[in-house]
């Protein structure tokens, strides 16, 4: 049998083949390409850096100012609060029929609060200690609702008046005394911004 002369000849060329593709793929570096430079176009598109972060170093004021003043209007309402220019009025005992002496203090109150339209005011109905919570209570409102209405008869908006009552709970003397009781029959003025 003769040899087909192709077949020597393949075998080599064959291992040759791969001996040559072996060595391309381990024995050579690739060579590394820089990226293309962007187009106009892409540049435009590219977003803008973000600016740095600045630090805040001065405090944000906390209050709002009430013009002409440096004080914050919460502290400026505690300050009024504080100076008591409401006047606080009294009742006899079980009542809520306002003396002549309130109604005058109660004329005072009404000319200040005409004059500061900024604020609006909370009038607190309270009582002695005699009677019950429930009745104490119901009293309580009856003197803040009558102080009420009279500033609203002397002309003050009546959306700036608010009326709470307190009853018997928030005594002004803690004292069990004829004298004592008659502090605590009263109606306090409560300035609000």
């Amino acid at each position: 049998m003769r040899r087909s002369p192709v077949i020597p000849i393949l075998i080599p060329m064959t291992l040759i083949a791969l001996m040559v593709a072996a060595g391309c793929r381990g024995g050579t570096k690739p060579v590394e390409t820089a990226p293309p430079e962007p187009t106009k176009q892409e540049a435009v598109e590219a977003p803008a850096p973000e600016p740095p972060v600045k630090e805040v170093t001065e405090p944000f004021p906390s209050e709002p100012k009430v013009e002409g003043t440096e004080q914050p209007i919460e502290e400026r309402v505690a300050e009024l609060n504080r100076q008591g220019v409401l006047e606080t009025v009294y009742f006899e005992f079980d009542s809520s029929e306002l003396s002549p002496e309130a109604a005058a203090k109660l004329k005072q109150n009404a000319d200040w609060i005409e004059g500061n339209p900024d604020y609006t005011i909370q009038i607190q109905g309270h009582c002695d200690e005699r009677g019950t919570i429930e009745y104490n209570l119901a009293l309580g409102e009856r003197r803040a609702n009558a102080v009420k209405d009279y500033l609203v008869s002397l002309g003050v908006d009546g959306g700036r008046l608010r009326t709470v009552t307190y009853g018997e709970e928030k005594p002004a003397d803690p004292g069990h005394t004829e004298a004592a009781w008659a502090k605590n029959r009263r109606a306090e003025f409560l300035i609000e911004p």
